[in-house]
């Protein structure tokens, strides 16, 4: 057995390196590299030998020593895997990848620091790189990988140097997880993907998650000093447990081959796993009341829209989307483009609207300048504007889906919706927003955030859970104003820079007589996302009701609807910012506005009793005329 500090890391990341140059995909023997699709519109049969890491073909029935299933060797037998690993779900490292509209983010989230702070490898605005506070990709595949589809960060180059930490060539790489989207097996078990994840199981994740077998062990048990060349010498951790994996046989055929039940259109039920959205707290709706998307109960597929071909490049849908340029057919795959298309087929057929029966809307009486200012999800998409927007949770934000862990509505991140503000087209669309709360330091005007256990460590006592009750499991402690001075006294370091909090919209500094200064800084400002679905119908969006006053009233929520600057501090009573704040228009404006339409319907009769009236002088004018003309006509023949 290896055994030392930096020997061990040396000789395995030298091992890695040799492992990285074996692990590139190679072409199957006696045939061509790749299958190409021949055109069937049946599902095909995936009856198919497995490989490991390594190429080599695993025999289900070995007893000990089994290993787990690679995705790459396996699937890249008849699917192009370089090729699929540049997809959307994949590429957010890229920098040569255009970030696109905002999305949404990962969301660090500590109840104990009180932080929630946006993360993506996108470049995104009012998003931070995760190495910003201190996740390398082992810690943040370990961090989110419950919500991951593998590949991206997890297929980085195995260099340790970067996170002295990691043990790459103990766990192996989070492949692309191809089941996760493709597989229709009800056996199949996201849960045992995010688990293994946190266990740095990452070779074994898919393996585990596929229901052909079963993982015991955790990589992350394992001590530095052990030995992946030498699995059976004596571990000196006791509690420590060798992954292991155990095929299940009924699983195979006599040939040792596995059946997939896979689909290339991707079930809806796979999406929902990292895409599930849902209310909670006070005002939110129970389950069986939410309708969902008015798309799928017609019928259709999440991939009817969100296409894309080998090359898994996911179109977005929405108007302006960069892919759009390159592929006119992708416009008529947003919302207008489905349903409108081009105002003139001179366009060309691939931007004809009506696509899988696309309705045409009528939009009866509305003036066209709402279709400048609005996007077609400001009146069909996400929940009904509310006076005051509600809580929300989603898949990647709080792991939903995931067995086992804590969702209550007061659990982070805390996120809100809908949001109605104006996106990064300018037009006024659904959000759904997060206010950042982070400890950082300012120098020359910049923010710079601090990884939550390096707050926790500087802090100490001040931020521990309370344990005073036995009985009871430990209470996190309310981060008070006198606490969060305190924390912040803790943190200081002139030469670092000044020691700052942000929370609900405003950075806090520690004011020499020792209380907390409030200020505003961009850093503290909300970020939001645009909300797509779920889709409402026609008949239940808005304007469908009142019509013009489901907006343009002195209370519509849709402008005078506030949303809270929510915290997991307690610093300050959280403020309510207004719909229209976030929208740039003039409150004065709005409500002259809306005032008007109470009187409309009385000016429409004025207006009708005018034009009887100037019709009736008309038409007496009229038979004048025509009896001062016949009165001619008669002197003329007499």
């Amino acid at each position: 057995m290896i055994r030392g500090g930096r020997s061990i890391r040396d000789a395995l990341a030298a091992l890695a390196a040799l492992a990285l140059v074996a692990g590139t995909p190679a072409a199957p023997r006696a045939r061509a590299a790749f299958l190409p699709p021949d055109g069937s519109r049946s599902a095909a049969v995936h009856r198919i030998p497995l490989y490991d890491e390594d190429n080599a073909e695993i025999d289900p029935t070995v007893k000990s020593g089994a290993q787990p299933f690679s995705e790459r060797r396996t699937c890249n037998k008849c699917h192009e895997y370089a090729k699929i690993a540049k997809g959307w779900h994949f590429n957010a490292m890229d920098a040569d990848v255009p970030p696109g509209r905002p999305g949404e983010p990962w969301i660090l989230a500590d109840p104990q620091t009180g932080t929630q702070l946006p993360l993506s490898y996108r470049a995104w605005p009012g998003t931070w790189r995760p190495e910003a506070v201190g996740l390398t990709p082992w810690r943040f595949l370990q961090q989110f990988g419950r919500q991951l589809p593998g590949g991206g960060v997890g297929e980085l180059p195995l260099d340790e140097a970067t996170d002295p930490n990691a043990r790459w060539i103990i766990s192996g790489q989070l492949e692309i997880n191809c089941l996760g989207c493709h597989s229709v097996d009800r056996s199949y078990d996201a849960t045992a993907w995010g688990g293994n994840c946190e266990k740095q199981n990452f070779k074994y994740a898919a393996t585990a998650a596929s229901g052909l077998a079963v993982v015991t062990g955790s990589v992350k048990s394992l001590p530095d000093s052990y030995d992946p060349l030498n699995p059976d010498a004596l571990l000196d951790t006791p509690t420590a447990v060798v992954p292991a994996v155990q095929y299940d046989l009924a699983k195979f055929d006599p040939a040792k081959k596995a059946f997939f039940d896979l689909l290339n259109n991707v079930s809806p039920n796979r999406c929902y796993f990292c895409h599930t959205a849902r209310r909670v707290g006070q005002g939110a709706p129970e389950a069986w009341r939410v309708d969902g998307d008015v798309h799928l109960a017609a019928g259709l597929s999440c991939a009817d829209c969100h296409r894309h071909g080998l090359d898994h490049a996911m179109t977005r849908n929405y108007d302006g989307e960069p892919q759009a340029a390159k592929d006119v057919s992708v416009t008529s795959l947003s919302c207008r483009g489905c349903h409108l298309g081009a105002e003139s087929a001179a366009a060309g057929p691939e931007t004809l609207g009506g696509r899988l029966g696309a309705p045409v809307p009528r939009h009866p009486g509305i003036p066209t300048v709402h279709f400048d200012k609005l996007a077609c999800t400001a009146c069909h998409s996400g929940p009904m504007p509310a006076a005051r927007a509600l809580r929300a949770q989603t898949s990647m934000a709080h792991g939903l889906g995931v067995h086992g862990k804590e969702r209550g509505p007061d659990t982070l991140p805390l996120l809100a919706e809908p949001v109605f503000m104006r996106g990064s087209d300018g037009r006024i669309a659904p959000h759904r927003m997060l206010w950042p709360a982070f400890w950082g330091r300012l120098k020359d005007g910049q923010v710079t955030p601090l990884a939550p256990d390096v707050v926790a460590g500087k802090a100490g006592a001040l931020l521990e859970p309370d344990k005073s009750d036995k009985t009871k499991p430990p209470v996190m402690q309310p981060l008070t104003p006198d606490r969060a001075a305190s924390v912040l006294e803790k943190l200081a370091d002139a030469d670092a820079g000044e020691a700052i909090y942000v929370a609900g919209g405003k950075l806090y500094r520690r004011a020499a007589d020792g209380t907390l200064a409030a200020s505003d800084h961009a850093a503290a400002a909300p970020y939001a996302w645009p909300v797509g679905h779920d889709v409402r119908p026609a008949a239940r969006s808005l304007g469908a009701g009142a019509r013009c006053t489901d907006c343009h009233s002195a209370d519509a929520p849709f402008f005078f609807g506030q949303v809270l600057a929510e915290s997991p501090a307690q610093v300050a009573e959280p403020t309510a910012v207004a719909m229209y704040t976030l929208q740039g228009k003039d409150p004065t404006y709005l409500t002259a506005w809306a005032l008007s339409f109470q009187g409309r319907p009385y000016f429409k009769i004025l207006g009708f009793a005018t034009a009887g009236i100037i019709a009736a002088v008309l038409a007496l004018y009229g038979f004048l005329g025509l009896a001062a003309l016949l009165k001619w006509a008669n002197g003329k023949t007499a």
